[in-house]
């Protein structure tokens, strides 16, 4: 097991300092600018999304470390929920391992975790939205961290997947 934050013992990180924009406002790093302009450029031509057969692992080889997919899953009395079914080794370094895990497992919908919430539940309904946030771990000096939420749609233009990239900013 290799000695990164997301793997230790002491749990995950206390994450605070959360801010969410909308994609046009976003002050995005590097590493987000090239995600976004891989996912704009799957974009049908004629409107929507792309669809999770459009994404091509080997055209993104550096951005792969950071990347994750969510499954949406269908609404139920308490709304939707997310199931993490891909989650990158860069990512799995930091934050530990969710593969498998559903976001309402991981996180509240109340309180700090409500920016989390409406960035999923925004990507859900077809909007590309980033959040950047502070992680702190006992003992550790803290990380800024970048999340991206891009929405995929199925054969029926139905949002049924989320695509992201989470990485940690340079300095």
């Amino acid at each position: 097991m290799t000695d990164s934050p997301g793997s230790r013992g002491n749990g995950p990180p206390r994450r605070t300092d959360r801010r969410l924009w909308q994609e046009e406002e976003a002050p995005l790093s590097p590493l987000g600018r090239a995600f976004l302009a891989y996912w704009h450029a799957k974009c049908p031509p004629g409107g929507g999304f792309p669809a999770r057969a459009d994404i091509a692992p080997d055209e993104m080889v550096r951005l792969l470390p950071s990347i994750f997919l969510v499954d949406v899953l269908p609404e139920a009395a308490g709304g939707c929920d997310f199931h993490f079914r891909l989650i990158g080794t860069g990512i799995v370094e930091v934050e530990g391992e969710h593969t498998g895990e559903r976001l309402s497992a991981l996180y509240t919908k109340r309180d700090a975790d409500a920016v989390v919430w409406r960035q999923y539940e925004d990507a859900a309904a077809g909007k590309v939205r980033i959040r950047w946030e502070t992680l702190r771990w006992p003992g550790r000096g803290p990380m800024q961290y970048e999340v991206i939420l891009a929405p995929l749609q199925d054969a029926t233009g139905r949002v049924t997947m989320l695509i992201g990239l989470a990485h940690a900013l340079a300095g």
